[in-house]
């Protein structure tokens, strides 16, 4: 199964409306051997490592929450 996982992403200082955005951190294709319950449990260190190397949000932005989509994603909202 085509599994993608999308980071909700909110700015530190951001109390205004628009502060968060979703971001497609992996999907299967690049990592075939995920599973959506693999997902689930593991996805929490390579998120933190994904963030921490990310050029826009490895300052002042937290994870507020991710999820494991079967199929693809389209991303409702960019920074």
């Amino acid at each position: 199964m085509f599994v993608t996982v999308v980071a909700v992403l909110c700015r530190l200082s951001g109390a205004a409306t628009g502060s968060c955005v979703e971001e497609i951190v992996t999907d299967s294709n690049m990592s075939p051997e995920m599973s959506l319950m693999q997902c689930a449990i593991g996805a929490q260190a390579p998120l933190a490592k994904w963030m921490g190397e990310h050029p826009i949000y490895r300052t002042n932005w937290r994870i507020e929450r991710y999820k494991c989509v079967p199929g693809h994603y389209e991303v409702k909202s960019h920074a």
